[in-house]
């Protein structure tokens, strides 16, 4: 059977799978959580796999015989896909039909501190006085525990998440599914002095996040993108279909 195996949890994964559901091409369709699920077409062509996949589960998946395998994990989730590679090589799945999909990086904000990952983050923030709006996502949380009797954190609306956030000192929790918009941004960053974000790109509703700090005077700190291979979206799934077959 012709089938893809596509790894997303984020907008370029749903909208891969929107196009397989469209043309009628069986695709398992594996995400860390439900709120990535969320994101996805309700099909018969379209299998969803919810939870963490190590390399061994995913070399098992493999067996099932994919026409290709779509990498359409978020760009700071290096995790995941060093995972899929790793999984690949063991098993020997040609990297002619591995695609991974890259997202186009956001405009550069000239007003805002660019750092390169979460420790030097941390680092900067410990000479800063004022009420901090953590938005990095719920994999940093605990990183960010020294600050958490200063800070707002907005997370995904899960007990799981909730309660890291609990366990790593915060008490004021905001709770949402993005990507939010530049009121409901502008309405969470009220009473805040500093936003803690990363380059999550257009489909991140990165910009919205940004105009509203500005618009709110709040110094802006970027944890910069990987550096990352990979095609677009579009030029993924034209390559894609070009094998022969699907």
């Amino acid at each position: 059977m012709k089938k893809l195996l596509i790894f997303g949890g984020t907008t370029e994964g749903r909208i891969i799978a929107e196009r397989c559901a469209a043309k009628g091409i069986h695709a398992d369709i594996c995400v860390t959580t439900d709120y990535g699920s969320d994101l996805l077409p309700s099909s018969p062509y379209i299998n969803i796999l919810v939870g963490k996949k190590s390399p061994e589960d995913i070399a098992e998946l493999l067996k099932s015989g994919y026409t290709a395998v779509v990498d359409a994990t978020h760009p700071y989730a290096q995790n995941i896909t060093a995972n899929i590679r790793a999984a690949l090589a063991r098993t020997g799945f040609s990297e002619r039909r591995y695609f991974r999909i890259k997202r186009a990086p956001a405009e550069h904000d000239d007003l805002a501190v660019y750092t390169d990952n979460t420790e030097q983050t941390v680092k900067l923030l410990k000479n800063t006085e004022g009420k901090i709006f953590i938005a990095t996502g719920s994999k940093e949380i605990s990183a960010f525990s020294d600050f958490a009797e200063r800070s707002r954190i907005r997370v995904y609306d899960s007990p799981d998440n909730i309660n890291v956030c609990k366990s790593s000192g915060f008490t004021d929790i905001i709770t949402g599914k993005g990507p939010f918009s530049e009121y409901e941004n502008t309405r969470d960053f009220s009473g805040c002095d500093i936003l803690v974000t990363k380059d999550s790109g257009k489909e991140g509703g990165f910009s919205e996040k940004i105009s509203a700090a500005h618009k709110l005077g709040m110094k802006v700190i970027i944890i910069k993108r990987p550096e990352e291979d990979g095609y677009y979206v579009d030029k993924a799934w034209g390559l894609i279909n070009l094998l022969r077959d699907i």
